[in-house]
């Protein structure tokens, strides 16, 4: 292997607190915002996925520490994050533009679309998705450059449960609290079921 260091990962370190600190803003602007997801399995798998991976980016638990295999793993791993991360940031900038817009998470339902116009809550859906998928992206990336197994395993988990959890939550806030559709019963007459 080359590029070899110990068990602590300060590249590692750095891509965590630059990942962090617009999520540390948002949750300063945005105080008592709820999880609206009722699955519990999804919201465990997330929270497993997101602190394993924050874990596993930061400390090596190999007796080899962390390491590449290449020069070539290294530089995917160093260009990937940087341009994983500007990604991110860029999502991140244009999202906390559109707060004003955002006065539909106030609201629920149907009422939520109209404040804020379907343009502009399809606009910040995609960004909250983008918001999702980077940051799985990235930790997926550095785990298969490092040819770190836990790393790997802990950003399925997140890429599996995160993207899931957010499009409840997009789907609550935007059109109330659970998601309906209706389907026609054998008697003809409608009946509600939960997605």
């Amino acid at each position: 292997m080359i590029l070899q260091w110990s068990w602590i990962n300060v590249l590692g370190g750095m891509i965590i607190t630059l990942l962090l600190i617009p999520n540390i803003v948002y949750a300063l602007k945005r105080q008592g915002e709820k999880n609206l997801c009722e699955n519990r399995l999804m919201n465990i798998l997330e929270q497993v996925g997101r602190y394993g991976s924050m874990l596993c980016m930061i400390v090596c638990f190999g007796e080899s520490g962390f390491g590449f295999p290449s020069l070539a793993d290294f530089y995917c791993y160093i260009v990937g994050s940087a341009v994983l991360l500007s990604a991110y940031w860029i999502a991140w900038g244009l999202y906390f533009r559109r707060a004003g817009v955002q006065t539909f998470v106030r609201g629920k339902g149907p009422v939520a679309v109209f404040v804020a116009g379907r343009k502009n809550v399809a606009g910040i859906a995609r960004l909250k998705w983008a918001l999702a998928i980077l940051p799985c992206c990235l930790f997926l990336l550095c785990g298969i450059t490092l040819r770190y197994i836990p790393l790997i395993l802990s950003a399925v988990l997140f890429a599996v449960g995160h993207p899931y959890v957010t499009y409840r939550n997009i789907v609550s806030r935007t059109y109330g609290e659970k998601e309906r559709s209706t389907v026609s019963g054998t008697d003809g007459r409608r009946q509600d079921r939960d997605q």
